[in-house]
């Protein structure tokens, strides 16, 4: 029979089990703290990259629709929105950035604005630059001929 174990072999079994869990809960308490310190860095690279696929968005569809668009920051609530300028101007998407992440700075832009032009370029070239709680920075350079690179 599969079931005869002896009680010494129960006891093996049991502190078998005992062991594992306690590697387990030892390994949890050590590594949590660290994940933890690390997922705000995960958040401003998240953020990084989303912005410069909205830069690169709002530079495509001026180009394929041959339709002004521009991406306007609002560094007080830490938001970006994606406008069409046509007849009247239409926002073709929003954005609030995660509250662990913040724009530090816009540099170069006049009002805070990536204007594309009919060919993907830009009006004027600048950078805007992220930083999360950790005081780790992100910045994407707009180049005038829209040239859009992720330094982080």
């Amino acid at each position: 029979m599969i079931n005869n174990l002896t009680k010494n072999q129960y006891g093996h079994l049991l502190l078998d089990l005992i062991v594992t869990f306690s590697i387990i809960a030892i390994l949890s308490t050590i590594s949590i703290p660290y994940i933890r310190k690390y997922q705000p860095n995960l958040k401003l690279n998240a953020a990084s990259r989303e912005l410069t696929a909205d830069l690169r968005l709002a530079q495509q569809l001026t180009v394929t629709e041959q339709i002004i668009h521009k991406v306007s920051f609002d560094l007080y609530n830490d938001s970006y929105d994606i406008l069409r300028i046509g007849a009247a101007t239409t926002t073709v998407k929003t954005v609030k950035l995660d509250s662990d992440i913040n724009f530090q700075q816009i540099i170069g832009l006049t009002n805070n604005q990536v204007v594309f032009n009919y060919y993907g370029g830009v009006s004027e070239s600048g950078q805007i630059v992220l930083i999360n709680v950790n005081a780790n920075m992100a910045t994407i350079n707009v180049k005038p001929s829209g040239y859009i690179q992720l330094q982080n």
